[in-house]
């Protein structure tokens, strides 16, 4: 039915989180139909109104509307129209629960008995919804209070403690985890929660974790392990967390944290890695040592610092530093194209790559990409050097390529989207 007219809801906060595990939770405003006072459609939608705003004499006109019709508002929502409900199906308690309105969560899960563990399009709840929207403490507590399930997750394996770990909320992960919230719980796009956590550098809800026996070896379809993902938020914090727990720090091979931490200068994370015994002699792909990759990517302190506790080489004239980063120079670095067209087809020679793993869908390109060498797999993260100035910057929508494996799997697609709150 097409409205006459129509009462548009009032912008939710603007302030929501997104994330980069869920799609945004698009909170539009129904359009509420006037000229229709008895239809079903029409109480649905002032009543998903105001939920969202927290609108709690009107909800509780609304519902007492559908209750003498006979319906309930469990039973109303779904046999809506999409046009009301949108194509995500979303019901009034997780736009209530997205917009922090505990009050009307507990009129609408107590008076109107509203399943509080129903789900959306996505397999998403209410309280997956609570986490990922406005992050309300007191509505997340009263949702788990009225048997909100903390491991139902959606449909591709997002839990709300995977949520609580990216945004780093160390309050929300707390109470999830002391309502018997699974520690270890896979997504699809994201691996276990320590990995996400570990990826966007929240020491301390990683510490939380690890205190409930996180598994800090655990390798995930996404990433290779918690210690090669925090290399991505270039947390030393985290990467000491890691190993004081008791993380192999040579996991991964061929493409082992201390490789991958070479390839982009990170000198900082080199040195915790060799100071907890990390071999700098485990080659990647190719055959090549971390010294040789940081050599080639032009990183010279790296060099210096690998340089001490690195076997020499047998092919090379000059075991230097400067030797070494000379011979390790690409034939792209020189100025004799004869000599760049004589080595086009050496297999370390860095292919044509997008300018960031976004270009060609992030982990799918990882797990594309794991024939090209080691050079383009580093390129593909699209992490920089490890500046003093910006050590501390954050690296958004990377993913770690797998360890390889022999098995032929499908590329594992990122799921990203804009603001929470359109």
């Amino acid at each position: 039915m097409a409205p006459s007219r129509s009462r548009a809801a009032s912008d939710p906060a603007s302030s929501g989180w997104s994330s980069s595990l869920r799609p945004p939770l698009d909170l539009k405003p129904a359009l509420v139909p006037e000229d229709a006072d008895d239809d079903d459609d029409r109480a649905v939608a002032e009543l998903l109104v105001a939920a969202l705003e927290g609108d709690l004499s009107r909800a509780k006109k609304l519902a007492k509307e559908l209750s003498k019709a006979g319906v309930g508002v469990d039973e109303a929502v779904a046999a809506a129209d999409v046009g009301v409900t949108g194509i995500k199906r979303r019901g009034p308690l997780h736009l209530a629960a997205a917009n922090g309105k505990a009050e009307m969560c507990k009129f609408l899960i107590r008076s109107c008995e509203v399943d509080v563990n129903a789900t959306d399009a996505d397999g998403a709840t209410a309280l997956t919804f609570a986490v990922q929207g406005m992050g309300s403490i007191a509505t997340i507590r009263l949702l788990l209070s009225c048997g909100a399930d903390p491991n139902k997750t959606d449909s591709i394996g997002v839990a709300p403690l995977h949520i609580a770990a990216e945004r780093g909320s160390y309050e929300i992960a707390e109470l999830l985890l002391s309502k018997e919230a699974e520690v270890d719980p896979i997504c699809e796009n994201g691996g276990a929660p320590i990995h996400v956590s570990a990826e966007n550098g929240h020491g301390k809800v990683l510490k939380l974790l690890l205190q409930h026996k996180a598994d800090y070896d655990r390798h995930s379809r996404s990433f290779s392990t918690p210690l090669a993902a925090s290399l991505i938020s270039r947390s030393v914090d985290c990467l000491e967390m890691l190993i004081e727990a008791g993380a192999d720090v040579n996991a991964g091979s061929p493409l082992t944290p201390l490789v991958i931490a070479a390839g982009k200068g990170l000198t900082d994370c080199i040195k915790c890695l060799l100071k907890a015994d990390a071999d700098a002699n485990i080659p990647d792909e190719n055959g090549k040592l971390p010294i040789q990759i940081a050599a080639r990517q032009g990183w010279k302190e790296c060099v210096e610092i690998l340089f001490p506790v690195t076997t020499p080489v047998a092919d090379y004239e000059d075991w230097s530093i400067d030797g070494i980063i000379q011979h390790e120079k690409t034939p792209l670095d020189s100025d004799d194209k004869e000599n760049a067209g004589s080595n086009a087809n050496n297999k370390d020679t860095l292919p044509d790559l997008p300018k960031s793993s976004s270009d060609k869908g992030t982990a799918s390109t990882m797990e594309e990409g794991t024939g090209k060498g080691i050079e383009s797999l580093l390129s593909d993260l699209n992490l920089g050097p490890e500046d003093p100035a910006d050590k501390a910057s954050r690296v958004k929508g990377a993913r770690l390529p797998l360890r390889r494996s022999t098995r032929e799997r499908q590329p594992n697609v990122r799921i990203s989207g804009p603001e929470w709150v359109r």
